[in-house]
């Protein structure tokens, strides 16, 4: 959930050398600390946490003709933030390493390293982080011109050019989008079959790439992008040393303690900080970008609701997030990225049900007892140990993965997949597997034939 530091603290601290480092992209921005879920200063229990509250909106010039021109200068985006978190991984090492050195006055290579506690809810920042394939590299589009400028080449750097062009590409119709997937595919097959055509901005930085190579096959995005059979060099660090644990509640059970933290964030003035925001920042808070993305801002927005009806739009909206990330996790966790890395998906169900019936003295028991202690077994435990608790598929079946393949799933809404690996996992899923025979029945039905256990039935 977006509130995901606030539930990593009490334990960690007092049993793992932890930095927890935020990948929510509203809890970056100092502005609507309420609104944003961010875990105070109290909640943090001094544990050391990192890239929260870092992009203050204060630095945006007050007057509205100098505002877009501010915005233009300071924005950070996935680039900076990738950047941003390998830099904090460093200095963090950095650190520890120093110490390390002081105290025993030699430069020992068996350091206790930091765990670095990744958190947060937006899926796209944290594969940008941890993945070295997911997010291209900032000079893609201009690998062709030898007089290019050097800081071009830093990943972190966004051009305005390029924001211009992002911008574009997202108010694109589907229809465009199509369009211009199609015209990728004629260039480069491959690359097109890698992308989705709705990511208009890949779709975009790949064309572009394409026509530059005018027929060269050692530009085509495909040959650039391709990923290296040995998976394990696709993660940012290496498998041995990294871990996902996925916490999971049932929507039922997780929409009770929902409301009641949209309750709290009440209490908390979550109203009076919102509107403060607007009345600072008009210009951001209409714009939909970045924090004015966080719920409430466009809820409050709207001068012909009531209080009352404005946070019942919030819940509203805040549970259909929770469940969008649900699923965008889950597809992260099974991506051909990080299936290399062992993983383990831990039921919260009951603390979140044992909250609802005001039992939070329970609901923190079974926290530290039946999820804190499963995660910190998962992460210390030896590398052998650990594969025993994550599915042994992930990493032992399907050893070949050609991300350039596509295939359509008749059975499940034509959806598509890319390469050997997400289609094995697909076709093995229970939700596929039933839409199958689902698929069979209905066709068996039309022939004119009747489903086995109708035909058992009938006298």
């Amino acid at each position: 959930s977006s509130s995901s530091t606030r539930t990593t603290t009490t334990t960690t601290k007092k049993t793992l050398d932890v930095v927890v480092v935020n990948m929510d992209a509203l809890q970056m921005h100092a502005s609507l600390p309420i609104a944003t879920a961010r875990a105070t200063e109290k909640e943090r229990e001094g544990v050391r946490h990192e890239l929260l509250g870092v992009v203050d909106e204060t630095t945006l010039l007050k007057s509205e003709e100098d505002e877009e021109e501010k915005r233009k200068t300071s924005r950070k985006g996935v680039r900076w933030f990738r950047k941003a978190f390998l830099d904090v991984v460093e200095k963090a090492w950095k650190e520890e390493e120093e110490e390390e050195e002081e105290k025993t006055g030699k430069d020992d290579d068996d350091t206790d390293w930091s765990v670095i506690l990744c958190v947060g809810g937006t899926p796209y920042y944290a594969k940008a982080a941890l993945s070295k394939t997911f997010l291209p590299s900032a000079s893609a589009s201009t690998v062709a011109d030898d007089d290019a400028d050097e800081s071009i080449s830093d990943a972190s750097v966004v051009t305005e050019n390029e924001q211009e062009e992002n911008a574009d590409a997202d108010k694109l119709s589907m229809d465009e989008r199509v369009a211009m997937h199609e015209k990728l595919r004629k260039l480069d097959p491959k690359a097109a079959a890698r992308v989705h055509p709705k990511d208009a901005r890949r779709v975009r930085r790949y064309l572009q790439m394409a026509e530059k190579a005018n027929g060269e096959e050692s530009l085509l995005p495909s040959t650039i992008f391709q990923c290296k059979a040995d998976e394990d060099q696709r993660l940012t660090f290496a498998p041995q040393v990294t871990r996902v644990i996925h916490i999971v509640a049932e929507n039922e059970a997780l929409d009770k303690t929902l409301d009641r933290r949209l309750e709290q964030m009440r209490a908390n003035g979550v109203e009076e900080e919102i509107e403060t925001f607007i009345e600072a920042f008009p210009t951001v808070a209409k714009s939909n970008k970045g924090v004015a993305q966080a719920i409430g801002v466009r809820e409050f927005l709207d001068e012909n609701d009531d209080v009352e009806t404005r946070f019942e739009k919030m819940r509203a909206r805040t549970k259909r997030l929770a469940r969008r990330q649900r699923k965008q996790f889950t597809n992260m966790v099974e991506s051909s990225e990080f299936r290399a890395a062992p993983a383990i998906e831990i039921d919260a169900t009951k603390m979140h049900e044992l909250l609802a019936s005001a039992a939070s003295s329970n609901a923190k028991t079974f926290w530290e007892d039946e999820i804190v202690s499963r995660a910190m077994e998962f992460v210390t435990n030896e590398f052998d140990d650990v594969k025993k608790l994550s599915s042994s598929k992930r990493t032992n079946d399907v050893q070949e993965n050609n991300a350039w393949i596509e295939r359509t799933c008749e059975a499940c809404g034509n959806r598509i997949f890319r390469g050997d690996r997400d289609w094995y996992w697909h076709t093995s899923s229970k939700r596929h597997k039933n839409r199958v025979r689902n698929l069979k029945k209905s066709r068996e039905g039309e022939r004119g034939s009747l489903h086995p256990n109708k035909i058992a039935k009938q006298p």
